[in-house]
């Protein structure tokens, strides 16, 4: 999987996508109809919001 960032990047946003990246392989490994994959879930969403993309897609 390639992932691109964007040239106006910041720290910040390295940060966020290294978080998103880990909370997807932690999702991978957990029941997909747990509690543990809702947190998840919800993490990655808000990393989302914060960025303003996917950086997984």
């Amino acid at each position: 999987m390639t992932i691109t960032i964007q040239a106006t990047s910041t720290d910040a946003d390295a940060r966020l996508i290294r978080q998103a990246r880990t909370l997807a392989r932690k999702l991978k490994a957990v029941d997909p109809n747990g509690a543990t994959a809702r947190m998840i879930t919800r993490q990655y969403k808000r990393i989302v919001k914060q960025l303003g993309y996917d950086p997984i897609s």
